[in-house]
């Protein structure tokens, strides 16, 4: 199956790979491509390697044209616009230059003024792959080409940025492109040597090591590493460094705690930019990260939740009626319990909530539903594969509580129960709830009322925990083994 076009002028210095289609711009200009024609198959993705990129330049039009026929493409047209004229990049300058003066600590010597290529976001100079790979970032230009200037201020400076030509490449720097393309399509990982086992899918796994309360441990990344290689996929973690080299992945598992102002949102958005299969996705970001949003959605679809009424800034906080105390206030974008008081009387209530709406424009104020234990039900691709009754912590009415000084207290119990043991009520609410969401890995938190059973819905994750002898106590490797077909079959369907 060819993933790849590769449009150049200079077709005599690309290697040929078995993913690879390599053109002319005046077939590609025709639309003489032999891999279109079955419109039920994916399309490949077009590689612009042109010679020129000046506005309505050989260049210019390949990508134009990729983007009217629906193509992904490297540059897209509006990269192109950016980068013809300065003024539309300038932008970026101070950014790259504070990035740039952080790794290039090069003395100010002659040359003062230095050219530099970046084939795919990299180079081979470590001082200056940073800012190669934020320059691919921002601009996704294959071969892109940069000024830099020791300035009065004896610092270095970008002084121009502009496309790149491969036909003017010397032989070290034929090199250098042929291993960032081959990085960037995947080709030489799986190049490998005849007694090596090749891969048949690669999944990135972006995670943060230094996470004191990460979504899985770091024996559940493990474990999906040797999941992978038996199953034959080579799953690589990654970390908020590795965003210019997302697209040499076919699939991206995000195991921190997203957020839609931060990088794991970034991850997904370019991921989906790229036709590339996430969990979790932006829409399962934007909608589980939001208690408003997500209590709004699932109270349209009447899905059980518990009583809530939404306080602003302005609002007098005696405006809470239909509630009684003790009533739970909540931020609308906490999550590991952080951001989640319980208020006993009126004085309480506006102690907690006056401070809370100094960061926060609108407070969640929901009545509190008392319990033993919260159920987590793991859902994945709309189906429950997963129960656990999590156990407030010792003394306290959540699950968590951070203010435990024992590590022992910090955290409650859990139990692990059989599916066909949960209660049906929890089972249909939960899943009717995560669909509402997507069809990606969710954990959904419930409570049942203690007077008629009633299942509530508490809240979706979207990136729910997933740790050693916690999820998958009774499922084992084969929940690590699901998670990693479901992400197999989004590959599968987009071929």
């Amino acid at each position: 199956m060819t993933k790849y076009l590769i449009v150049t002028d200079s077709s005599a210095v690309i290697s040929s790979q078995e993913d690879h289609e390599i053109i002319s711009p005046s077939k590609y200009i025709r639309n003489l491509i032999t891999t279109n024609g079955d419109a039920h198959k994916a399309r490949p993705k077009v590689i612009n390697l042109c010679n020129n990129f000046d506005y309505l330049g050989k260049g210019y039009y390949i990508s134009l044209l990729a983007e009217a026929r629906g193509m992904g493409c490297v540059p897209h047209i509006s990269n192109i616009v950016t980068l013809n004229w300065k003024r539309n990049y300038e932008f970026a300058l101070p950014e790259l230059n504070i990035l740039l003066n952080k790794t290039f600590n090069e003395p100010g010597e002659e040359p003062l003024t230095r050219t530099y290529m970046a084939y795919f976001g990299r180079h081979e100079n470590p001082k200056l792959e940073p800012v190669c790979r934020r320059l691919f970032d921002l601009f996704r230009f294959p071969v892109l080409s940069f000024e830099i200037k020791f300035t009065s201020s004896k610092k270095w400076s970008i002084e121009k940025i502009d496309s790149g030509s491969i036909s003017s490449l010397t032989e070290k720097g034929l090199e250098n492109f042929h291993d960032a393309l081959g990085r960037f399509t995947g080709s030489a990982w799986r190049m490998t040597s005849s007694n090596k086992k090749t891969e048949r899918y690669w999944i990135a796994i972006l995670h943060d090591p230094n996470d004191k309360q990460p979504p899985s441990n770091k024996a559940a990344l493990n474990k999906f590493i040797k999941i992978g290689k038996q199953m034959g996929i080579w799953v690589e973690l990654i970390t908020k460094q590795d965003f210019s080299s997302l697209l040499e992945y076919d699939a991206l598992f995000i195991r921190e705690t997203t957020a839609i102002n931060n990088h794991t949102y970034r991850f997904a958005a370019k991921a989906e930019l790229e036709d590339i299969p996430v969990v979790d996705d932006t829409q399962s970001i934007i909608r589980c990260c939001n208690k408003v949003f997500l209590y709004e959605l699932l109270q349209a679809k009447k899905v059980p939740v518990p009583k809530t009424i939404f306080i602003d800034r302005h609002q007098k906080l005696e405006q809470i009626e239909g509630l009684e105390f003790p009533l739970v206030i909540k931020i609308p974008d906490g999550s590991f319990s952080h951001g989640v008081y319980k208020a006993k009387d009126m004085d309480q209530f506006k102690e907690i909530s006056t401070q809370i709406l100094k960061k926060s424009e609108i407070i969640l104020c929901q009545e509190f539903v008392e319990s033993d234990f919260d159920w987590r039900i793991g859902v994945l691709d709309g189906k429950a594969i997963f129960a656990l009754k999590y156990y407030m912590a010792v003394g306290h009415w959540q699950i968590y509580n951070h203010a435990a000084k024992s590590k022992s207290k910090k955290e409650g119990a859990h139990e692990a129960v059989p599916l066909d043991e949960v209660p049906q009520n929890i089972i249909e609410v939960a899943t009717k709830a995560a669909n509402l969401v997507g069809k990606g890995f969710y954990g959904v938190d419930l409570k049942q009322r203690k007077d008629n059973g009633q299942a509530i819905i508490i809240e979706v994750n979207d990136n729910p925990s997933l740790e050693t002898g916690v999820e998958d106590m009774l499922l084992g490797d084969e929940l690590y083994r699901m998670i990693l077909q479901h992400l197999v079959r989004r590959i599968e369907a987009k071929a």
